[in-house]
């Protein structure tokens, strides 16, 4: 039977003090597309219509956390100028993806990744275009290319690239992008993945790599020119109160999440729910928050008030931190776990007609457990008698 937990309609009453936090990484290579953001764009991983093949592994594998968290392909590397040291915390295998196992998705091995065509220009150049959603500098820049004999069929290692060009503390522009010159090898044609590392020079040694599946073309794609993401709310929000409150859950595989929002007059604004399965039990307060973020126009929003960066975003890090912000505190909102039907557990010691027992010897059998009396084969228990073998 399905057993709802649902939190109590919260108010600006309980609204809750945002913490302080580390800030994650915020932003992705939108030029040559990047895998996590390519899947995101794609969509369909709300209504299992996910139209890239690759996406579709992807999601089966990690969930929808990958893309939903597109801006946080990243790695803390304290000892970030050592390479060995970059390449112990994003190992072989998981460049893709970071070294991060709840996006590994973005790693695997796929003939279908969605390719950019590039063209070079007279220097052997393309513009490289990243979305900084948040902006971090100082920091610098790595551009790696696989080699001409790359075989796609495996996931990425560190010694099938060659680094092909570098830059320093690049300037953000004002649509929050940054912008350069990136020069290839001269001679290379076919496919190819473009892994681009972009490193802040700061204590945590945070830094960016994003793995983009390119297709070199006498007729390239035109870099983006508009805005990446639809423009948010100023700080003119109200806390109602946490998004997921403390003592929440557990929330299993099989569960349902269901949030909902409500106006003034507890009519019903918004109803969502999200299936819970292995891949998100424990990234699904993201992929909800940016399902619900995704609907809105500026009028609501799942996350916290970042003072520094100016704008609202979902913590990651520190999901207690982040709050349902409203209009005003006239609204509410409703957090459930609807918990899935438990599945029966399969007895053991089934009672097997062809099977021989001892004396001692415990079976199941009709929904209770029968005690061997002496040696018996192919007696039914329940069928031998107050004095009989089973007892």
């Amino acid at each position: 039977m399905n057993v709802k937990v649902i939190t109590p309609l919260l108010a600006a009453s309980t609204i809750a003090t945002l913490s302080s936090f580390n800030v994650a990484a915020h932003g992705w290579v939108e030029y040559p597309n990047a895998r996590q953001n390519v899947c995101y764009e794609d969509g369909g991983f709300w209504t299992n219509e996910i139209p890239n093949q690759a996406c579709q592994a992807a999601f089966d594998m990690s969930g929808a956390y990958p893309f939903v968290q597109r801006s946080e392909t990243a790695a803390n590397v304290p000892n970030y100028r050592d390479m060995a040291h970059v390449k112990a915390i994003v190992p072989n295998g998981q460049l893709c993806s970071a070294g991060d196992a709840a996006k590994k998705g973005l790693s695997i091995a796929s003939p279908h990744w969605q390719r950019t065509n590039v063209a070079l220009d007279e220097n052997n150049q393309i513009d490289f275009v990243f979305f900084g959603k948040a902006p971090h500098n100082p920091s610098y820049w790595e551009f790696y290319l696989t080699k001409p004999n790359h075989d796609f069929s495996k996931p990425l290692k560190w010694d099938d690239l060659d680094l092909i060009d570098t830059a320093g503390d690049i300037a953000v522009d004002a649509e929050k992008r940054y912008r350069m010159k990136v020069t290839f090898p001269a001679d290379r044609t076919g496919d190819a993945i473009l892994y681009t590392r972009w490193q802040r020079i700061d204590v945590a040694g945070e830094g960016f790599y994003n793995c983009s599946d390119i297709t070199f073309s006498s007729s390239g794609t035109t870099p983006p020119t508009g805005p990446g993401e639809p423009t948010e709310p100023g700080n003119n929000l109200t806390s109602l109160g946490s998004f997921v409150p403390q003592g929440f859950g557990p929330v299993e595989a099989g569960d349902t999440i269901r949030f909902r929002t409500f106006d003034a007059t507890g009519s019903e604004i918004v109803d969502l729910t999200l299936p819970i399965s292995a891949t998100n039990t424990q990234t699904w307060p993201a992929e909800m928050a940016d399902q619900f973020n995704a609907l809105q126009t500026g009028d609501w929003y799942v996350g916290i008030w970042h003072q520094e960066m100016n704008h609202y975003m979902f913590d990651s890090n520190n999901i207690a931190s982040n709050q349902v912000f409203a209009p005003d505190n006239s609204f509410s909102y409703a957090l459930s776990l609807i918990k899935g039907d438990t599945p029966p557990v399969d007895p053991v010691n089934l009672w097997d007609q062809n099977a021989v027992y001892n004396a001692g010897d415990v079976v199941t059998h009709n929904g209770r457990e029968w005690t061997a009396q002496w040696w018996t084969t192919g007696e039914e228990p329940g069928t031998t008698g107050e004095w009989g073998v089973w007892r």
